[in-house]
This record gives C-alpha cells, sequence and structure tokens, in this order.
C-alpha cells in the first residue's frame, strides 16, 4: 500500500512538474497571440457596436495594439471589465475605461 501511494505521489509530481513547465513552450509567443482580426470580432460583437462611430473607435484601439502603443492585456483585462454591465452600456463603459487608461500611459485616442 505504501509503495503504491509513493508512486502515485511521486507520478503526480512528475506530471505537475511537466505540466507547469510546458505551459511556456506550448503556449505560442504572445506576438503570435495578438490576432488583431480576432480581437476585432471579439470587441465588436461583445461590446454589442451598432454605430459607425463605434466601429472607429474599435477600429482605433486595434491600431494601438498593432503598433504597440497600447497592450492586449489591458484592452482585454478593460473588455473584462465593461462585459459586467448591461448590453446597451458595455460599450460606453469600455470607451470610457480605455480613454482613462491609455492616458494613463500617455496615449491618447
Amino acid at each position: 500500500m505504501r509503495r503504491r501511494f509513493l508512486k502515485w505521489m511521486t507520478g503526480s509530481f512528475a506530471v505537475g512538474t511537466l505540466a507547469a513547465l510546458g505551459h511556456g513552450w506550448l503556449s505560442p509567443p504572445q506576438a503570435a497571440a495578438a490576432n488583431t482580426g480576432n480581437l476585432q470580432e471579439i470587441l465588436e460583437k461583445g461590446l454589442y457596436v451598432r454605430q459607425q462611430s463605434q466601429y472607429d473607435f474599435i477600429a482605433s484601439i486595434i491600431f494601438l495594439v498593432e503598433h504597440d502603443k497600447l497592450s492586449l492585456k489591458l484592452v482585454y483585462s478593460t473588455f473584462k471589465w465593461a462585459m459586467q454591465y448591461d448590453k446597451g452600456r458595455r460599450y460606453y463603459y469600455f470607451e470610457l475605461g480605455m480613454r482613462k487608461r491609455a492616458l494613463q500611459q500617455g496615449v491618447k485616442i
């Protein structure tokens, strides 16, 4: 019984270690993960974008992410924050949050 338990413990440790270390090797680099076409679709559908000015704002966000003025993490975290509000208000909270957070980093949208 003890030997089986020790085998289970070492096997679990080995699998856990490989999973933790392999995550960095198996995941794509951040530049490759920044698929801006997919980001644009996520933002437009998740924020219920309907007006041309809203599409233009999303396009400016995508442009700034592509040119490394804004980080992808900043955009996703602001998007996640805006998703807690009603469907009709999500975009407005996202726009307000992005303008404020980008200005804190020295980027004017």
